[in-house]
């Protein structure tokens, strides 16, 4: 039902539903709008835990402005997931996702490079980042993509800091408790007995509420369209608890490593970027738009921008009326 809502509500807006096989055993659900082989295409990637539905007020917004690919994350209750329980890495995720997008647009037959633009929330973001770093450092990371016939505009990162900084700020005991079940989904196995113990639906309405903002509006926008019932139902089964675990588990072992050592290699994202966070939530307890600055190349173009007015980490829904004209003001920018 989840899944036939969610086709139904893009299909008014316009957007086409496609089903793509990657390499990667995922069969990645995705819609999609074209507007011709010139046309950048504009990645909106959900985070945890939701699905491409939250896009569902910024999407009708760039229509017709850019070409759009909002996918459905592999194993989130959609899209199938990734069985290799250990090749669910932002890159690898991120690899599936893209190979999907150059199905759908046919970038493989395309005489130049498609454009694309990388957009992401929650950990939708955090494939764009890794996506971003791999495509501005192609000698060392950018097989996975060889075949693709991208190239990489500029990203759009919503309410994240890099997952290495994330770990560390959790030495802040009211960060680490707003953020307690970072822990917990790393370790699978364990995740997914308690929560379906919980029950799976109430864990997801749960935490869609918990970390909202004060607005009045946020709980009101973040449900709007039946939304919560659509999360809540993917998250009643038990494999959509065990992978989005699993994408957690990668967060915590191998990904905070391999930052590192970007770091230390001076790999950075080295494309215009957007930084979009809540003032109420993440950025009440992190310097966002300052940790930032040390993971982008010297001279890129970039801007961290702080949503107030009390608005949550939900902005694509709680502040949608924001999100979009910053989207728009990026494309602009780098096209």
């Amino acid at each position: 039902m989840a899944a036939a809502q969610s086709q139904s509500l893009f299909k008014s807006l316009g957007l086409t539903h496609n089903v793509s096989k990657t390499s990667s055993g995922a069969e990645v659900h995705s819609y999609s709008s074209n507007l011709g082989p010139d046309a950048p295409i504009l990645t909106l990637i959900h985070g945890y835990p939701q699905s491409a539905y939250e896009w569902r007020q910024v999407a009708p917004a760039l229509k017709g402005k850019v070409s759009l690919f909002v996918p459905e994350l592999p194993g989130y209750g959609i899209s199938t997931p990734i069985k290799d329980n250990n090749a669910n890495t932002k890159r690898s995720v991120g690899g599936a996702l893209l190979e999907a997008l150059s199905q759908v647009f046919k970038t493989a037959d395309s005489t130049s490079p498609r454009r694309v633009i990388l957009g992401g929330h929650d950990r939708g973001a955090r494939i764009c980042h890794r996506l971003a770093v791999d495509f501005s450092h192609p000698p060392e990371s950018k097989s996975i993509y060889s075949s693709l016939n991208l190239t990489v505009l500029g990203a759009i990162l919503i309410d994240i800091v890099p997952t290495l900084e994330q770990w560390q700020a959790f030495s802040n005991p009211a960060v680490a408790k707003g953020y307690f079940h970072w822990p917990l989904l790393a370790n699978p196995e364990v995740a997914t007995d308690i929560i379906a113990a919980y029950g799976g639906d109430k864990w997801c309405r749960d935490a869609n509420t918990r970390i909202a903002g004060g607005n009045p509006q946020s709980i009101e926008r973040q449900s709007s369209d039946g939304a919560q019932d659509v999360y809540a139902e993917l998250f009643k089964e038990r494999e959509t608890l065990y992978y989005t675990a699993l994408d957690y588990a990668a967060g915590a072992v191998p990904e905070p490593a391999e930052q590192g050592e970007d770091q230390k290699a001076g790999r950075k994202v080295a494309v215009p970027l957007l930084v979009m966070f809540s003032k109420a939530r993440l950025g009440a307890g992190i310097d966002v738009a300052g940790v930032w600055k040390n993971w982008i190349a010297e001279g890129v173009d970039y801007e961290g921008y702080g949503v107030g007015e009390g608005y949550g980490h939900y902005l694509p829904e709680e502040a949608y009326d924001i999100v979009s004209p910053k989207i728009e003001a990026l494309i602009r920018k780098v096209t």
